[in-house]
């Protein structure tokens, strides 16, 4: 039976998250609507959810959220946590504000921190990298800018909950009912607060992100398990969805490094015919081809071309990017797993799996901070996948991945 369950707003989330339970046991659901009783009893350690709901308009986030509280409740889960983007990107406030008041607790406690990737929390403002978040890459995202950095006026832009900021070293606020907002500039800060308030509360309604996530883990301790690395080697297939410029600059700096390049840009973003067509067959041929011969190929949609004239009117641009995107992955693997992909971008991965019926993955250990790895099994063969979002990793990732690698099973992701 599931101990803890983690709401997470993308795929790449819930994975991030659920990583990190990797020694205690963790299943992550593609998709929120293969939450049922039977999940809670197949997972012994923590279900992760990919809600989903990083796009969705506020109210209809919420509703969702509520509802998968409603369900760990009810299946008896101990502990709840809403994971959260750590540049707070989506539905911040609708979504705590969601998860605090279908919780029934008095107050859900909020750590936003990451510091393990310097993502911190001082005075109720985030900063990424010293920086204030809005001033940072993801306050220019050309999708979803983070236009605060005010942690409090964040989540009040969605809700009108009481919200509360609480420093490093002060106590929790007994008597308030809201979101408490703590801030945090080290991981034993972490780790300190959560004991703390594990030791007041044990059925705490918590959210924050990985490295709440991490804290977590870290308390809970690992079960027994084999020490036995797992491999991650073969040559490297990278599929780029997203547009961050962090991911820019990696598809860049590996074409700079040799590796084999395929911008995609309008027609095989958007166009449903290219796929089938002699153009686009001849494409996935050239990339599976690659695949099998060099070290590290990489499929490039990292551009910021405008599409909304490509696309029918009331449908979701980032969506229709997504389905090509991953189904032009799902191409090349029907052609034949050639050793191992890196999927950049939550929308991305999530498509592909769900056009491979992939319902249900377990996280096997990270590659590198905010690279989480999983397996999935194909009819052409078992695929390992790493995912991570578009905003995480040094400009030389890429090529540093494309080396042979391992991972190991109690590593948890940062981000």
């Amino acid at each position: 039976m599931a101990q803890t369950m983690l709401i997470a707003d993308d795929l790449t989330g819930a994975l991030d998250a659920g990583v990190c339970f990797v020694p205690q046991g963790a299943k992550v659901l593609v998709d929120a609507s293969a939450v049922d009783g039977g999940a809670f009893v197949r997972c012994e350690g923590a279900l992760c959810v990919n809600a989903a709901t990083r796009h969705m308009a506020a109210p209809e986030a919420a509703e969702l959220v509520a509802g998968l509280v409603d369900a760990a409740r009810s299946a008896g889960v101990r502990r709840i946590v809403k994971k959260t983007d750590s540049a707070l990107r989506g539905n911040v406030g609708a979504e705590l504000a969601a998860a605090w008041k279908a919780s029934g607790a008095a107050r859900l406690h909020f750590l936003p921190a990451l510091p393990a990737m310097n993502r911190v929390t001082r005075g109720g403002v985030h900063y990424i990298d010293g920086v204030p978040v809005s001033e940072s890459v993801f306050g220019r995202d050309p999708f979803e800018p983070v236009a605060e950095s005010d942690v409090r006026a964040i989540i009040a832009a969605q809700t009108d909950a009481p919200v509360a900021v609480v420093a490093e070293g002060e106590s929790v606020p007994a008597d308030f009912a809201g979101i408490v907002v703590y801030d945090a500039s080290s991981e034993a800060s972490m780790e300190s607060r959560v004991r703390e308030l594990l030791a007041e509360d044990g059925d705490a309604v918590l959210a924050g992100c990985a490295g709440l996530a991490s804290a977590l883990a870290r308390i809970a301790g690992p079960a027994p398990r084999s020490d036995d690395p797992l491999s991650f080697d073969g040559n490297l297939l990278v599929v780029c969805g997203s547009v961050n410029g962090v991911s820019r600059g990696q598809c860049a700096a590996a074409a700079r490094a040799g590796a084999a390049a395929y911008p995609i840009a309008e027609t095989e973003k958007c166009d449903d015919s290219w796929l089938a067509s002699e153009a686009g067959r001849a494409f996935v041929d050239a990339v599976n081809g690659d695949w099998a011969a060099r070290p590290l190929t990489v499929v490039d949609g990292s551009g910021l071309e405008d599409l909304s004239a490509l696309v029918p009117a009331g449908l979701d641009v980032r969506q229709v990017v997504s389905d090509h995107i991953g189904a032009l992955l799902a191409a090349v693997c029907a052609a034949g797993v050639r050793g191992r992909a890196l999927v950049t971008g939550g929308d991305v991965l999530t498509s592909f799996l769900t056009q491979a019926k992939v319902a249900e993955v377990t996280p096997l250990g990270q590659v590198s901070a905010g690279v989480v790895a999983f397996e999935v099994p194909l009819p052409a063969g078992k695929l390992t996948i790493a995912s991570k979002s578009g905003g995480f990793g040094d400009e030389s990732l890429l090529v540093d991945m494309a080396q042979p690698n391992t991972m190991e099973k109690e590593c948890c992701a940062h981000a």
